[in-house]
């Protein structure tokens, strides 16, 4: 056991020794730390310094009690509510949109009046076509006889039922 004993002491001394000779090496490496350059304040702080000395800071506890007397009664002066008033008028500027609303009421009118006379015309047309087909049930060959003869010649039918309108 004795030798195992001195074999591991002097592996022991050898990883000392090794480790001592990093270290030596380590410590005999010279260290370069790069250069810090600081900025010169100097001249700004000069000029906060005269920034500084042209205001006068040296307010008493009077003045300043008078300056905040002021500010309440100023602000107690103040009326709760400010009367607004708001005028209305139209000018230059606003003539187009006056025209444009007007088109838009001229277009909506048009557009109403057309809409009531298609829907009177198309009651009328509906009517018709009811009283057509009651005809053509109730009495075929005459039906069929009125198709035939509007077929055939329709501008002269339609002459000759509007001079029966018109009778």
């Amino acid at each position: 056991m004795s030798e195992k004993n001195e074999q591991r002491l002097e592996e022991l001394e050898e990883v000392l020794q090794r480790t001592l000779n990093k270290v030596q090496k380590l410590e005999s490496q010279k260290i370069e730390l790069p250069e810090i350059k600081i900025p010169d304040y100097i001249p700004q702080f000069n000029e906060l310094k005269e920034g500084i000395a042209r205001h006068n800071l040296s307010y008493t506890a009077m003045q300043i009690q008078t300056q905040i007397l002021e500010l309440k009664k100023s602000i107690t002066s103040l009326p709760k509510k400010i009367p607004i008033q708001h005028y209305y008028h139209f000018t230059d500027r606003s003539k187009g949109s006056i025209i444009a609303a007007m088109i838009l009421l001229i277009t909506c009118a048009f557009s109403v009046g057309t809409t009531i006379t298609l829907w009177k015309e198309n009651r009328k047309i509906r009517e018709n076509s009811i009283k057509f087909r009651m005809i053509r049930q109730g009495f075929p060959k005459a039906a069929r006889w009125a198709d035939t003869a509007y077929y055939k010649y329709p501008v002269a039918t339609e002459r000759l039922i509007d001079s029966l309108d018109k009778n």
